[in-house]
């Protein structure tokens, strides 16, 4: 029997800035299937941006230069499908959107061996009816993203929840929402992160620049609280950002600009190994989140990207970060959270160091690759019977 055939529908672009849970996820199932990995469908209403307008036009262009035609890197045995779905979805564009997405899918359709539907995206357009075996993994409460419609999300989970062999949640918060939509035996996987190639920089003679401390991920204000970053500048903490302002909605450059008028450090969107030498210079890494509707659901990856070059960890009350001694600190926004990370920024013990390498270890990409293989090799033993 031909081996299976694994679609992953994404809710992101294979070459958007920061590669996110769906990126890494697909990466670790091609080790063993052959992977389709399809794009954003546009689940999030366009806005009168600069922003919005360049990514419509890089997608209407996407197909001209061939399909896969991708700068991130890939497996060979993963293929990128660009569906070219209106970003509207209601009566009126949904035959057409079902028509474009089943069209851009057409190999997976067509293939004569197992299938098997890793969605992201609860909108599927009947993708399910197609699949041996369906997985939803939901890593963001995506109806509290601002320009989703709520309803939209909240049924169409309803409707999966009678169909998926298998359900995945990134936080509690998460799996207490999709119990709630009618999904049972919920799995709760944290984000983990991409470990490997900060590991592969601590032998680099890359040394800590005292009092610094590092953000790195999208820069924007439905998520990030710059004033709470202000605060930490204004106490002399020497800041650094890294990572695209805006990606996803909103427009934050105002507010970057600010910090770094008064003395932060904007690096723009770093390549990983950059990254990895700015988070080795580092002693703090932040979690500067607002505690909103959307956030309470987040696992940031990022906790263990920070502990993987030996950063203490300093984050607001995100459900999913959990504080641990002298490695992960938690305080609401404020002074509390300023005195934290001043006295985090002090050089951490031999102890500490070796405690928060070995806790990224444990929650990186290499170990959960194998959970998510072992997912779907049971889902569709399951299917078979």
């Amino acid at each position: 029997m031909n081996r299976a055939a694994v679609l992953v529908l994404g809710t992101a672009d294979w070459d958007q800035p920061i590669a996110t849970n769906q990126h890494y996820v697909a990466r670790e199932i091609a080790v063993e299937y052959d992977v389709v990995f399809s794009e954003s469908m546009g689940l999030r209403r366009p806005e009168i941006a600069m922003r919005d307008i360049r990514r419509i036009w890089k997608r209407l262009r996407k197909p001209r230069a061939g399909v896969g035609a991708t700068r991130r890197a890939r497996p060979s045995s993963l293929s990128v499908v660009v569906p070219m779905t209106v970003p509207v979805h209601t009566v009126a564009t949904r035959a057409f959107n079902r028509a474009m997405l089943h069209r851009a899918v057409g190999g997976w359709l067509s293939y004569d061996g197992p299938k098997v539907l890793w969605a992201y995206s609860p909108l599927t357009y009947g993708l399910e009816d197609h699949a041996d075996a369906v997985i939803y993994h939901c890593v963001d409460l995506l109806g509290e993203v601002p320009g989703i419609p709520n309803v939209l999300i909240e049924s169409e989970e309803r409707r999966l929840a009678a169909r998926a062999d298998a359900v995945v949640a990134s936080s509690g918060v998460v799996r207490t929402h999709l119990e709630n939509v009618g999904f049972t035996d919920v799995l709760l996987w944290g984000n983990v992160a991409d470990t490997e190639p900060i590991f592969a920089r601590a032998d680099s003679g890359i040394e800590r620049v005292p009092g610094r401390a590092v953000f790195a991920g999208n820069l924007t204000t439905s998520k990030v609280d710059f004033d709470l970053l202000r605060s930490l500048v204004d106490a002399g903490v020497d800041l650094h950002l890294a990572g695209p302002i805006g990606e996803g909605g909103g427009d934050a450059h105002a507010a970057v600009a600010t910090l770094t008028g008064l003395g932060a450090t904007y690096h723009g969107h770093l390549d990983y190994e950059s990254l990895a030498d700015l988070y080795w210079t580092s002693s703090v890494g932040l979690i500067p989140y607002r505690i909103n509707d959307y956030t309470r659901g987040v696992s940031p990856l990022k906790t263990f990207e920070y502990l993987a070059a030996g950063m203490a960890v300093v984050s607001t009350p995100v459900p999913s970060v959990t504080a641990r001694d002298g490695v992960v600190f938690v305080h609401p926004a404020g002074a509390a959270f300023v005195d934290a990370v001043q006295q985090a920024l002090a050089v951490p013990s031999a102890d500490d160091l070796e405690t928060r390498v070995e806790i990224a270890r444990q929650n990186s990409w290499s170990v959960r690759g194998v959970a998510v293989r072992q997912l779907i090799d049971h889902a569709l033993a399951a299917t078979r019977g």
